[in-house]
């Protein structure tokens, strides 16, 4: 008898599974009153991948190892790429974006999702898991750490800059270069050098590494960041970042398994903030990878993908 229900608890979990079957392919929906783009890639668990400023095409091009384990959702976010935009800025704060989410899965009709978050969507997934613990299965992390309010952001951004400026002369001639532009709202320097790349080397681990990452940034670009509204663009508020530390306040109480994947070369989120985030969630694993910056599986994809798999 107990074999019998057994069979048929299983077979019960094979019927909800096919149910919930989606295709793989390119929608068009709407979700919160906003069309959303979406595309479905890949066999397995759902896994959700965009990004508030950038969409999902960067993803899309550099993610496709995971399309092998995961059903991969990679979507725009409200106001990227080929998604609409709201009719109001304030609705591109995180709660929003959390909320996008939550009711993209339940389009889906999944109980639970996998959250691939990188940068400021890491903030998103790891705001939506505190707030729905009960529907995510995992998150995977990387660029990201444990913030503080907006003037220490600063500060650690500093002196995170000033120390690879010491470490490195090519980051050092990076920080000159950007400065230069931004002293003499200039793209080239004195003697016709182009210096336009300077910004996006700033999140970078070398010139090599950097290589890798421009094609991606400039594909992005052509699709689409973030729209304005009204001729304004969004920025975080003060009110919506403490709430936000806030929502940090509940890490030490969330058990989804995390796994943190980040560069040592991070200019952003340097390595003592990314263990500091991992203190903070009790179920999380901490990977630095060596000469890597902000996008480490683009940078250094071997041994970011070796990472994931081996912790899944």
């Amino acid at each position: 008898m107990k074999i019998y229900f057994q069979v048929l608890i299983f077979l019960l979990m094979i019927s909800c599974v096919s149910k919930t079957t989606i295709e793989n392919g390119d929608y068009y929906e709407k979700i919160d009153r906003i069309y959303l783009k979406y595309t479905i890639k890949g066999k397995g668990p759902l896994m959700f991948v965009g990004h508030p400023n950038s969409g999902k095409i960067g993803y899309e091009m550099t993610l496709k190892p995971l399309e092998d384990q995961f059903t991969m959702v990679y979507y725009d976010s409200r106001g990227t790429g080929k998604s609409e935009a709201p009719k109001k800025l304030e609705d591109y704060n995180i709660d929003h974006l959390s909320k996008e989410i939550d009711l993209l899965r339940k389009k889906l009709g999944a109980d639970k999702i996998w959250l691939f978050g990188h940068s400021d969507q890491s903030a998103v997934a790891l705001q939506y898991a505190v707030e729905h613990p009960q529907n995510v299965s995992g998150l995977i992390l990387t660029g990201t750490s444990f913030i503080g309010d907006m003037d220490e952001t600063i500060k650690r951004r500093k002196d995170s800059e000033n120390k690879r400026k010491s470490e490195s002369e090519w980051f050092s001639q990076v920080v000159e270069d950007w400065e230069y532009m931004y002293v003499n709202k200039t793209d080239t320097d004195k003697n016709g050098r182009n210096l336009a790349a300077a910004p996006i080397k700033w999140w970078t681990y070398d010139e090599e590494s950097f290589q890798k990452v421009i094609p991606i940034v400039k594909t992005i670009s052509d699709s689409g960041r973030r729209k304005p509204i009204d001729g304004n663009y969004y920025s975080e508020t003060p009110d919506q970042r403490q709430k936000y530390l806030d929502i940090q306040k509940q890490f030490k109480k969330l058990q989804v398994k995390t796994l943190i994947i980040n560069g040592k070369f991070d200019t952003n989120n340097a390595p003592e903030f990314a263990e500091e985030l991992h203190r903070n969630l009790p179920n999380s694993k901490l990977i630095l990878l060596d000469k890597s910056g902000h996008f480490p599986w683009i940078e250094q994809p071997d041994n970011t993908f070796k990472e994931i798999f081996k912790w899944l």
